[in-house]
């Protein structure tokens, strides 16, 4: 059996009110010693949230100058290709003027020297300033002539050229004739045709072991020969 101790209503209406005076000023106090804290959080929680807002303008700011600055970049290589192209071909260009240029000075070379000797010259054709030199480039002999017709009466003149050999070696001396009688394009290569004048020049190969010593270059027209001239090495 268990026993009950009797307590009054007004006591008990008197411990209820003591309870909740009790509990609202707890709460005030808790209140009262957490409302900085809660403030503190609640600003931290905003400035938390204009910084990652600035850093979001941030970075979208400097996304999109990245990408401004790769389009500069990728627009500066490009036109940076252009102009090396373009300068290549100005190089390219000037080299084949510059080339033209000792060209035609040599060509006028050769004419002034038609004219100072133009009555010496002996038959219908002339072989001017025949000239023969190694070509490091090719590791051939290089020879150049500038051909004249003579006389006022001036007619296409159609022939071939001939390339006399002197060489040495083993101690014995022989001639070498081009175009022998090989290859067919060997021969067609040394044929010429002109009215006026005519400027040639090609390569030949020495022989292995032989040391080249003079070289003829003759003009022939239907077998007949029309002009010949020799050249020292």
């Amino acid at each position: 059996m268990t026993v009950r101790r009797h307590v009054p209503w007004p006591a008990r209406l008197a411990a209820l009110a003591l309870a909740a005076v009790l509990g609202a000023g707890l709460a005030g106090v808790a209140f009262w010693w957490l409302h900085p804290a809660l403030d503190g959080l609640l600003t931290q929680r905003r400035q938390l949230n204009d910084e990652m807002k600035s850093l979001g303008e941030r970075l979208a700011q400097e996304s999109a100058e990245r990408s401004r600055l790769e389009g500069l970049a990728s627009a500066a290589d490009s036109q940076a290709l252009v102009d090396r192209a373009a300068s290549e071909q100005l190089a390219q260009q000037l080299k084949r003027l510059e080339a033209e240029n000792a060209e035609l000075k040599s060509d006028l070379a050769y004419l002034e020297s038609l004219l100072q000797d133009g009555g010496e010259a002996k038959g219908p054709i002339a072989i001017r300033r025949f000239e023969v030199e190694p070509d490091q480039a090719s590791r051939q002999m290089r020879y150049r002539a500038l051909l004249t017709q003579n006389g006022h009466e001036v007619r296409q003149f159609s022939g071939s050229l001939q390339l006399l050999l002197t060489v040495a070696g083993n101690g014995r001396t022989k001639t070498l004739l081009l175009p022998d009688e090989g290859p067919t394009d060997a021969r067609e290569r040394m044929k010429v045709s002109f009215r006026r004048h005519l400027r040639v020049e090609g390569y030949f190969p020495v022989p292995a072991g032989e040391v080249l010593k003079s070289v003829q270059l003759r003009v022939l027209e239907g077998g007949t020969l029309r002009a010949q001239q020799t050249a020292m090495p």
